[in-house]
């Protein structure tokens, strides 16, 4: 998780609210209390800052990140394109703005949120490439989604989330050996992962390796994927 900006770079020492209080002084108090993971009083006090300073894209980037960590993804949102409106240059703002469009299964506009992210120098994170990728798996894209989890692998040889997406487009690509040898790579790296023994089974099938096929089946049932019933149904009668 993206830590909030400590400090607040806009001029407020001449502003108070009705209470006297500086705004720079809610700020510290808000971020404090983010810190603290008392996430729903950090946005009201973010709010309260916001009232006061209302041109402070680190004030709505911060209540962003705390409303994104509440699972409150179209409101976090809102608040990451408002900070992006006033300061369009900060990278880390569309990044998460990106996350959460993806949380929304907006996956058009969190890949065009990611790639201004990377223009803006996030070139070297492996999670934004993963999430890159497996928005355009989502979309179909899948040589687009096959180039980014390749970068994101190859940043983060352990990024089983990356391989994942590896795996899924190769495998979209038809490249089928291939995909599963990048699920083999997942279940090494996580070995309970259901749905990756089941899409590791369909490659298998495809490469009319049904025995394979239907132990990877029986595995994903096993640790509780139901879908791989129907798998088992249709090639291991």
């Amino acid at each position: 998780m993206e830590s909030s900006e400590s400090s607040n770079p806009s001029p407020t020492a001449s502003v108070t609210n009705n209470n006297g209080e500086d705004p720079n002084e809610i700020f510290n108090r808000a971020y404090s209390t983010n810190e603290k993971g008392d996430y729903l009083k950090a946005i009201k006090e973010y709010s309260k800052y916001l009232e006061l300073v209302p041109g402070d894209a680190s004030g709505y980037y911060n209540r962003g990140l705390a409303k994104y960590t509440l699972k409150q993804y179209g409101e976090a949102v809102k608040d990451f394109d408002k900070a992006a409106e006033i300061d369009p240059n900060k990278a880390s703002v569309f990044l998460y703005k990106g996350y959460g469009n993806e949380m929304l299964d907006n996956c058009a506009q969190a890949i065009d949120d990611f790639q201004k992210a990377i223009e803006l120098g996030e070139k070297n994170n492996p999670e934004l490439y993963g999430h890159k990728a497996r928005c355009e798996n989502h979309d179909e894209n899948y040589d687009e989604g096959l180039k980014d989890a390749l970068k994101a692998v190859n940043l983060d040889k352990k990024n089983v989330y990356a391989f994942f997406e590896l795996a899924y487009a190769q495998y979209g690509l038809e490249r089928y050996s291939d995909s599963v040898a990048s699920y083999s790579m997942v279940l090494q790296l996580n070995p309970n992962d259901e749905v990756a023994f089941h899409n590791r089974g369909l490659a298998y099938a495809f490469l009319k390796k049904i025995p394979l096929a239907c132990k990877d089946f029986r595995k994903s049932l096993g640790l509780g994927y139901a879908g791989a019933k129907d798998r088992l149904a249709e090639y291991c009668k």
